[in-house]
């Protein structure tokens, strides 16, 4: 009799598992507290536990809820990211992969050369008042030109010297970074408050990928792309809340100082364990790294509603991927001034050539060289053949050249 009641009953302990993984209200309060590699381990225990962490982080990673907040279309921000290689970055991308929010941060997006008029015009569409910087055209259309001519060698863009009262805001930028637009809206919350909403577009010199790998620390390395988010040192910035400090950049103190704040450990030297086991060290030195490798936390994204990009022109193979996925660089280590210890310093081949629409950061010399020497061949060939109207663009061959490397 007693064998036969045991086997009529669920062990307590597995019914009240189940009564909480079956329920989000429930666990959802305990998963918003868990970091993304506890999340990720737990989901591998069993196939109730993954599902019910599949479904949090579909909540949680819910792009078009977090985008809402600045603009009521999302769908509309993502197509226009798809077609020109948009991407968020800063503190607006590390909150939405960190689950959190600042309410004094702003947005910030960076744009390839080229597409910045195309990105300006979307945003005023929507409300945005541009707010000139003090060096600045009143009206950014007298700035910025809708004719972007990739066809033409790609110089560094050299900025006249600055006048007196220019100087500190000349200053404060860098040379990878060709201009910046400030725009702000008022908003009414649900709540009644009035917000003042701030969005920057950060035109690149040369693409986006190489203005942030120049940042002040690997904690703002992540970026979103119309179809993915990417951290690019996830263990450090999300498991060890520890920034590897850049050296070089021209960020102000005040702006490191800003993530310390918020919790961030800062180091300004890797720590010996890192060069004897750089496989094992959240800043991977010396290590290949490309965009959306395993050492990446890739978030995918729902882009149902998201329009496509198209070809780039009639005789061009269209291509899906963003293009910031397509770069790599390697952090080298570096002695120091200090014997024994090393510092870090990002290193990356910049290929801007005019046979690709967009230009890229590869992190050796042998693919460098064999893109370049390729291209070279490729230029010759349609410089000396079309027009820029008829211009085919081979950024799809990026990939098939990871490949063969």
């Amino acid at each position: 009799m007693w064998r036969s009641l045991a086997a009529r009953q669920r062990p307590p302990r597995a019914g009240r598992v189940i009564r909480v993984f079956s329920s989000a209200p429930i666990y959802d309060l305990i998963f918003r507290d868990l970091s993304p590699r506890t999340l990720v381990r737990l989901s591998r225990t069993c196939h109730m536990i993954h599902e019910a962490v599949t479904h949090f982080f579909q909540r949680a990673y819910n792009i078009n809820r977090h985008l809402s907040r600045y603009f009521p279309d999302p769908l509309s921000f993502r197509s226009l990211q798809a077609r020109t290689g948009l991407i968020i970055s800063g503190s607006n991308a590390l909150q939405f992969l960190d689950r959190t929010f600042y309410p004094e941060s702003d947005l910030d997006i960076y744009s390839h050369p080229g597409h910045v008029y195309e990105v300006l015009e979307w945003i005023e569409s929507f409300g945005y008042q541009f707010e000139p910087h003090r060096y600045q055209a009143e009206d950014w259309h007298n700035q910025v030109s809708p004719d972007w001519d990739g066809t033409m060698p790609r110089m560094l863009r050299v900025l006249d010297p600055p006048q007196e009262e220019e100087e500190d805001a000349r200053l404060a930028r860098y040379s990878n970074i060709a201009e910046v637009y400030t725009f702000k809206r008022f908003i009414v919350m649900s709540d009644g408050e009035h917000v003042e909403l701030q969005v920057q577009v950060i035109q690149t010199t040369y693409n986006p990928i190489d203005t942030i790998m120049k940042y002040h620390s690997t904690c703002v390395m992540n970026i979103i792309t119309f179809d993915a988010a990417y951290s690019f040192y996830p263990i450090a910035t999300f498991e060890d809340r520890s920034a590897l400090k850049i050296p070089g950049s021209r960020h102000r103190p005040d702006v490191l100082a800003k993530y310390i704040k918020r919790g961030w450990r800062a180091y300004s030297v890797f720590m010996p364990g890192d060069l004897a086991q750089p496989y094992k060290s959240p800043f991977l030195p010396n290590v290949t790294r490309w965009v959306g490798d395993r050492h990446c936390w890739t978030v995918p994204l729902d882009t149902s509603g998201v329009t496509p990009r198209l070809a780039l022109s009639s005789s061009s193979e269209q291509f899906s991927w963003d293009p910031s996925t397509q770069n790599g660089w390697t952090i080298l280590t570096e002695p120091s001034s200090i014997a024994s210890l090393s510092i870090p310093e990002i290193d990356a081949k910049l290929i801007a050539t005019t046979v690709f629409r967009y230009n890229y950061l590869v992190p050796s010399d042998s693919l460098s060289l064999a893109i370049r020497r390729w291209a070279l061949s490729q230029g010759k060939l349609y410089h000396g053949t079309v027009t820029r109207h008829d211009w085919t663009w081979f950024d799809a061959e990026i990939p098939r050249f990871r490949e063969s490397a």
